[in-house]
């Protein structure tokens, strides 16, 4: 009787290792995988940029430059203006090696833009945070006001 009472007891307590060993190696399996995945980190010179005071019907340009301050490749996957007025150029999907330098244009065309105008552009990349938001501004003197 004593006997299998020990049994079941010894039993019990190999199920219960076996569960909780399980669940480490899950939970490391779980980390791992997240080690395992290689985030880039992009890092701007600036991310705002006031072109000041222009007039309307003007296409203004401006760059930002930027360097992959990581250790892995960093992929611009994606830049998009909040309107069509602002339009991004940029190296898409080109591995920037770490330690690399690269730009983005932002073009903004004035036409129909009057007084205070601020625009984004959402750079996707395969950051941690999955990417950046860039700042324009400018002030458009409107056409009947321009001499």
């Amino acid at each position: 009787m004593k006997r299998l009472i020990f049994l079941t007891i010894l039993f019990s307590f190999i199920a219960c290792n076996e569960s909780a060993s399980k669940k480490i190696n899950s939970d490391v399996s779980q980390t791992q995988i997240s080690e395992d995945r290689k985030y880039a980190e992009i890092t701007f010179d600036r991310i705002f940029h006031d072109f000041g005071n222009i007039n309307e019907g003007q296409i203004v340009k401006t760059f930002f430059t930027f360097t992959n301050t990581s250790q892995n490749d960093l992929y611009i996957v994606d830049a998009r203006g909040s309107c069509g007025c602002t339009v991004p150029k940029y190296p898409k999907n080109i591995a920037i090696k770490p330690g690399e330098t690269g730009e983005i244009e932002v073009n903004f065309d004035t036409t129909g833009r009057p007084n205070l105008q601020q625009k984004m552009v959402k750079i996707s990349a395969n950051t941690q945070t999955g990417g950046q938001m860039l700042r324009i501004q400018a002030f458009v003197n409107p056409k009947n006001n321009q001499n």
